[in-house]
């Protein structure tokens, strides 16, 4: 099994520029493509037409038969990349809530941020979305910016083994196992990087959402909002010493990036 690496010549990126990209590369995919291909289908009826009209052996109802099938191909294929795109556009907002939140609060707190880390494992491509070294420890951030219920307060809650959120799992998805897996990532990378085997703190980020743990601290992955990481973090017991020169070590190989 091949171990996380670092995807190009630097670390330093925007938050939420891999969903963007992503974003993108759906857009050209599923967008772009369809359209052209209707567009084609048209003008197929077009010129057919104009064979109708300028008298000469026309087949319009092959033209009409391409136009249709055509259309409806692409407006599927457009319909369902809006969803994703509507859902990677979100990603990206509530990562970037985030990453506001951490350069304003705990940035001047002593903490070096980095936002959005492109990885690769198995040939499967992901990211961490932030990766904080501070005084007590390095700590890997999953932002998960759901959308809120129309009725009700939203609140997710956390009891050391499962999350819900009203009451409910997200869509199947298990926010604990990918918060837990990114910060496995990050102590892979920083072992690669420096040679030293940090203990990385998984963090859960439940942007807008109102955030309850049964045992704050005491649970595997720390659950948070974007409002209270300030106060947080700092408090998290370190796992291990780590000297300014540990930190100032960390950060300069992550700053300089995997080749």
């Amino acid at each position: 099994m091949d171990k996380p690496k670092s995807i190009g010549t630097t670390i330093k990126r925007l938050p939420g520029q891999g969903l963007r990209e992503k974003r993108d590369e759906l857009f050209d995919r599923s967008v772009n493509e369809p359209a052209m291909l209707m567009l084609a289908g048209w003008m197929v009826l077009v010129m057919e037409g104009l064979h109708v009209f300028g008298k000469v052996q026309p087949n319009i109802w092959l033209g009409v038969l391409f136009a249709a099938v055509s259309t409806v191909y692409a407006v599927c294929k457009i319909r369902r990349a809006r969803r994703e795109i509507r859902m990677y556009k979100r990603g990206e907002e509530g990562e970037r809530i985030v990453a506001q939140a951490i350069e304003q609060d705990l940035v001047p707190l002593g903490y070096v941020a980095f936002h959005d880390i492109p990885l690769e494992k198995d040939s499967r491509r992901f990211n961490i979305d932030h990766l904080l070294v501070g005084p007590n420890g390095v700590f890997a951030i999953e932002t998960k910016y759901y959308t809120k219920p129309a009725k009700g307060s939203p609140e997710v809650r956390y009891d050391g083994k499962q999350i819900l959120w009203n009451g409910a799992t997200y869509r199947n998805r298990d926010e604990i196992a990918q918060a837990m897996s990114a910060a496995q990532s990050a102590r892979t990378l920083i072992s690669e990087l420096t040679g030293m085997n940090v203990f990385v703190h998984p963090v859960l980020c439940a942007v807008g959402w109102c955030a309850k743990s049964t045992d704050l601290y005491g649970h595997p992955v720390l659950l948070t909002m974007e409002k209270t990481l300030k106060t947080a973090i700092p408090k998290v017991a370190a796992k291990q010493a780590l000297s300014v020169e540990d930190r100032n070590r960390i950060v300069a190989a992550l700053r300089r990036g995997a080749q």
